[in-house]
């Protein structure tokens, strides 16, 4: 053996060591946790916190070679990283190596693949690509990319700079300008692709998760938020998320605010009154819904009790009746309704009406049933015949004669109580439900009426919170604002206040 050969068997031997020595570094490094740092801050997201879907070709491959180590990346500035590369500042140009050529085969295979699964045909994509070639914005953008970037965003022309924080994932694929997996729209196209994203009228978050499949340009989340609060068959259709909870303050003393209310058990109707202080029940059989039959029961059940100064009831036609309002005026109380058509804005009543028929469904003896509701204590711990009348009622249940005996409640602390459970439901109910603060309506505003298919104008805000009075072609209406959707301005609409869209049939 010759003295080359002996050598060239000594580096053979000695490039073994070192792979086998770097291996067994590499399954050394994947247990522990270590500390990267660099000048280059794209780096800090592109390696750290961005998701692997929008990652260019070249950064997601690096990226995937670095899953199988748990490390943390930070930028440190050149002039304190004490370690730097110099060689990096002076690389020296070699020839490329069979894994270059490779590496760049793999890229080409994955953008074609991206260019692949794109959802659109194969003309739409030669019209994009025109379109980009004839638009100055888009051409000066491939040629940055394929010359390189400044160093700085002030480098750049004003009309480019909002490309300046995207400058990472540009990239040119088969002539097609493209940030990451999608395309970039020229100036001129924007509106019509504006225009496809918002087909189906799928709302906000459908139209942008759509947008994010295929196509970008500066600004696009924007417009498309903008593009749907202007369109007037979201504006009628849109399901809006209710407003926070409000609750009802507790009352200073008994029988003070009352709400009633109308229901129909076993083909019967029946009257309901409830006190918003001990929620006592008074419920009475009716002969007719009509307003005398229903004053003639509230007027002996005022007679047991005495007159409230508040009585909270909906818009039925008794309780809207001349006569009833006469009633109003001669037992001299305030009679407030709520929202047509909003039941929610009566809750204590309607709440009390599923209770009732809770207890006449589940109990042989009405009566019986009720007693036992009066005397029950509430979850602020009294009862509500000791909250009206300061005593317990007496039942066939056995009792010590001590609990009869009457004794107020400190009612200041059951106030506290019940403001406190009153609140956490509207805690409870607002985080459920995601309740946000609707848009302030003011007079003259265009309004879209949605349980009546029909436009008109706030005329005032009515007497109970949330509640309008809406000027319509048939005459004034008051709605809640959960009823009312707000029209953009520009929106054309008939001389009846009504939007016409005529529906295409759809054949399946």
């Amino acid at each position: 053996m010759t003295n080359a050969e002996r050598r060239y068997a000594q580096i053979e031997k000695e490039a073994l060591a070192l792979t086998w020595a770097c291996e067994r570094f590499q399954s050394y490094l994947v247990g522990m946790d270590f500390l990267i740092q660099t000048d280059h801050k794209p780096l800090i997201s592109l390696l750290g916190s961005r998701a692997l879907d929008d990652l260019p070709p070249r950064i997601l491959r690096f990226r995937l070679r670095l899953l199988r180590f748990t490390y943390k990346i930070e930028h440190v500035p050149g002039k304190n990283l004490i370690t730097a590369d110099a060689l990096s500042r002076a690389p020296i140009q070699a020839p490329p190596t069979m894994q270059d050529k490779q590496l760049e085969e793999d890229v080409c295979v994955s953008i074609n693949q991206i260019l692949q699964q794109l959802p659109a045909s194969e003309s739409k994509l030669a019209q994009i690509r025109q379109a980009q070639e004839t638009d100055n914005t888009c051409r000066r953008l491939k040629e940055l990319v394929q010359t390189g970037w400044p160093t700085s965003r002030k480098a750049l022309p004003h009309e480019l700079q909002a490309y300046w924080q995207y400058h990472q994932d540009l990239s040119i694929a088969d002539g097609l300008l493209m940030k990451s997996e999608r395309l970039v729209i020229p100036i001129k196209m924007q509106e019509e692709m504006l225009n496809r994203v918002h087909d189906g009228h799928q709302g906000m978050t459908k139209c942008i998760a759509r947008a994010q499949q295929s196509i970008w340009w500066p600004g696009l989340t924007k417009q498309i938020k903008l593009k749907v609060d202007n369109c007037i068959v979201c504006a009628q259709e849109v399901h809006n998320a209710p407003e926070p909870l409000m609750t009802t303050q507790t009352p200073n003393r008994p029988w003070q605010r009352v709400a009633a209310d109308l229901f129909q058990w076993n083909r019967a109707m029946y009257l309901l009154v409830i006190d918003y202080f001990s929620r006592y029940i008074e419920v009475a059989n009716l002969a007719s819904t009509t307003a005398v039959p229903v004053i003639n029961r509230m007027k002996a059940i005022f007679a047991r009790h005495g007159v409230p100064e508040t009585l909270v009831t909906d818009n039925g036609p008794q309780f809207s009746a001349a006569e009833f309002a006469a009633f109003a005026r001669d037992y001299d109380f305030i009679h407030v309704t709520t929202s047509p058509h909003y039941p929610q804005s009566n809750g204590e009543a309607e709440r009390a009406v599923r209770t009732v028929k809770s207890l006449l469904k589940k109990g042989e003896d009405p009566h019986k049933a009720l007693m036992a509701y009066r005397a029950t204590p509430l979850a602020q711990g009294s009862s509500p015949a000791q909250l009206l009348m300061g005593r317990n009622i007496r039942t066939p249940l056995p009792v010590n004669e001590e609990k009869l005996q009457p004794r107020w409640p400190n009612l200041q602390l059951f106030q506290g109580k019940d403001q406190d459970l009153k609140q956490k439901q509207a805690s409870w109910f607002n985080k459920r439900h995601k309740a946000r603060i609707k848009q302030e309506l003011t007079p003259g505003q265009r309004v879209w009426v949605k349980n009546t298919n029909n436009s008109g104008t706030v005329s005032s805000p009515a007497n109970t919170p949330r509640s309008f009075n809406i000027d319509m072609p048939s005459g004034c209406l008051r709605r809640n604002r959960s009823h009312i959707r707000v029209i953009p301005e520009g929106t054309t609409v008939t001389r009846s206040g009504r939007v016409v869209r005529t529906p295409q049939r759809l054949d399946l």
